[in-house]
């Protein structure tokens, strides 16, 4: 802890200058986009406040099935365990970043999407390969994807002041109630948000017994949390300078698996989380540089008070410590760019079970790489740097661990015109976390950190007229995984069996198409599909049953389609989503196969206009509107038809 204490007094004892407003002028979000429709050329995909708005997610995971290339692994409604992996790669390969600060969580390795609150999100950045934002902490540009989020609270506006609120009533108890306000004058900026949502979660599901179909609600579900914080900005000499604080508290109930006979389940887990960072960005002529520090503590305690031990219960608290700085950089020359950057992470594991291990791990990352630009094509190359150094005053530590991890992408310029293609090849790697290495019923000393090669051949074409946009986009895409680390769930949402699967292929290839069309000044149409393949399966021993066979829970097609009408202020759109079967194990068998199943959700909206700065918007969303029965992990039954209703307040 006392090295903890030193590097923050050290960095927040440090000068700092600086002046330039957004993270636009640092060239650090070259993309735009409305209804999922991408207005400039680019191979990110970009989803903002108006596609949030119409789809009325629950969360960020709920939200991030649109996108593709993913797949959502979804444990229950409100509140439930949300992950996503991207093209087969596992959750812990992507990054999560939010104002430019990372996410970690070193004890389990992934961030839980369904704890991400929507409602500040501004915009939403996906990016595979290449990321065009060469400022973001280093751990970022080299991990196997990453979704930036970009929030209200934590940025300089045109506004002086500006206020944002918003009640969402739903099915099953669900209430969530949002306010943010933010003073904005010329050279600084401070704002504060609240948040409060509560959820009964007792919604109904069917359950086969033989050829019978039985009608059961969902129990031990409730859920309730807390998030609020502030934030500060100012405009100094040569950049700028921001700071803030966010805190969340959650207790919820852990509904289990659904089990024909046993519909038992009292087992709890409450969670805080404060999280303080910062970050500074300096221009001086065509150099920019951007340093940051975030530091975060997770406790959570987990209680199941009819534990068949000794004492009868299991009642364990869990204290979980990240710290991570870094030091980006890039210079702009005429037509060459050169960047880089440093990042240490330091996090820790404090457990009330005397039993269980006490890790500490040091992971530093670093990063140099150029990029020359001509009328023809664009070549970036980049080579990355990670170690890993672990410690363990109760049992035995992993080996330490030295990779390095190069990139090389090719970019063509007015290929055919309107049109781009892209070839690129990542390295990356991951280590295990601290639950998958070390927890009392699933941890193993001997998992091994899963290592990805990624290839991708990219192509896009774009046409725009005043009536009519059109944007194409395809891509083929190889990985292959080694030590692929898989989690499947057992008992209940915290206990979990992990395992290497050895070596793993994944083909796979992307389709996106959008469509816009302004049929009048007040009618418009938009229409936005994509539609993934995923073929991806062990390869590690051709004697196994489990050889050639499909990787569990990784569906082999995957498809959104969207279609939004709007006249004037008033709209609908109809969003409906696939997935194709999956099994839940590795050797594919009727026993353990999970039926595919087809989603689809309607939305209207209507926005009223009180003055030039102020606006009112009710949204009304009908969620799986067919009432269909279907299961993202096998046990998990997810929610029929629900509802929401929404009423956003807007000053600026």
């Amino acid at each position: 802890m006392t090295k903890f204490l030193y590097i923050f007094i050290l960095f927040i004892c440090s000068n700092l200058y600086g002046q330039f407003d957004t993270i636009q002028q640092f060239n650090e979000v070259d993309v735009l986009a409305s209804h999922l429709f991408l207005k400039q050329k680019s191979f990110c995909l970009v989803i903002d406040r108006d596609v949030i708005d119409a789809l009325q997610p629950i969360d960020i995971g709920d939200l991030l099935r649109k996108v593709p290339g993913t797949n959502l692994r979804s444990y229950g409604g409100v509140g439930g365990l949300k992950t996503v992996s991207m093209r087969s790669l596992g959750a812990n390969h992507s990054s999560i970043i939010v104002d430019g600060v990372p996410l970690n969580n070193s004890q389990t390795g992934q961030v839980n999407l369904g704890q991400l609150i929507v409602d500040n999100v501004e915009q939403l950045i996906s990016s595979v390969g290449l990321n065009s934002n060469f400022l973001i902490p280093v751990s970022a540009q080299i991990s196997g994807s990453n979704f930036m989020i970009k929030t209200m609270e934590n940025s300089f506006s045109e506004d002086t002041l500006t206020i944002r609120a918003n009640i969402n009533f739903g099915s099953f108890g669900q209430l969530k109630g949002y306010t943010a306000v933010k003073f904005n004058p010329d050279k600084f900026f401070i704002s504060a948000f609240g948040s409060r949502q509560n959820a009964q979660g007792n919604y109904s599901y069917s359950i086969l017994n033989g050829l019978s179909e039985l009608s059961r609600t969902r129990n031990n579900n409730n859920y309730l949390d807390y998030n609020y914080g502030v934030s500060a900005g100012a405009k100094l000499n040569k950049g700028i300078w921001k700071i803030g604080y966010r805190h969340k508290s959650i207790k919820q109930e852990l509904p289990g698996a659904v089990i024909l006979y046993n519909q038992t389940a009292d087992e709890s887990l409450e969670t805080d989380s404060d999280r303080l960072f910062t970050d500074f960005k300096w221009r001086n002529n065509r150099f920019y540089i951007r340093t940051f520090l975030n530091g975060a503590i997770e406790k959570q305690r987990y209680f199941d008070p009819t534990y068949l031990n000794s004492q009868g219960y299991l009642d364990y608290n869990y204290n979980n410590r990240n710290l991570n700085a870094g030091v980006s950089f890039i210079k702009y020359f005429v037509k060459w760019n050169f960047f880089g950057g440093v990042e240490q992470t330091i996090s820790d594991l404090i457990v009330s079970d005397i039993t269980f291990a006490e890790p500490l791990r040091y992971h530093s990352f670093s990063m140099v790489g150029a990029r020359y630009n001509n009328s023809l094509f664009c070549l970036t190359g980049q080579v990355s740097g990670q170690y890993v150094n672990e410690q363990n005053n109760n049992g035995g530590v992993p080996k330490k661990r030295v990779r390095v991890n190069p990139f090389i992408s090719l970019k063509t310029r007015g290929f055919g015109g309107d049109s781009e293609l892209e070839l690129w090849y990542r390295n990356s790697f991951r280590m295990p976390s601290f639950n998958e290495l070390y927890y009392n019923n699933i941890g193993n000393l001997n998992l091994l950190p899963e290592d990805a090669h990624q290839t991708n051949l990219g192509f896009l074409c774009s046409r725009v007229n005043p009536k009519i946009n059109l944007d194409f986009k395809s891509s083929i895409f190889f990985n292959h995984i080694k030590n692929k680390i898989v989690a499947i769930p057992t008992k209940n949402l915290f206990v979990w069996s992990i395992q290497n699967v050895g070596r793993a292929n994944t083909f796979g290839s992307e389709l996106q198409f959008d469509f816009k069309f302004n049929i009048t000044d007040s009618w418009k149409l938009a229409l936005s599909t994509n539609y993934t393949y995923q073929k991806t399966i062990d390869v590690t021993d051709p004697y196994s049953p489990t050889y050639l066979n499909q990787v569990a829970y990784i569906p082999e097609h995957t498809a959104n389609a969207d279609v939004t009408f709007n006249f004037q202020k008033t709209g609908i759109r109809i969003s409906s989503f696939y997935v194709s079967k999956r099994y839940a194990l590795n050797e594919n068998i009727i026993s353990n196969q999970l039926d595919g199943f087809f989603l689809m959700d309607v939305s209207m909206f209507q926005t009223f206009t009180i003055s030039s700065s102020q606006e009112l918007k009710l949204i009304g969303n009908v969620k799986n509107i067919l009432n269909s029965s279907y299961a993202y992990v096998r046990s998990y039954t997810m929610p029929g038809v629900n509802y929401s209703i929404s009423l956003s307040y807007a000053f600026n």
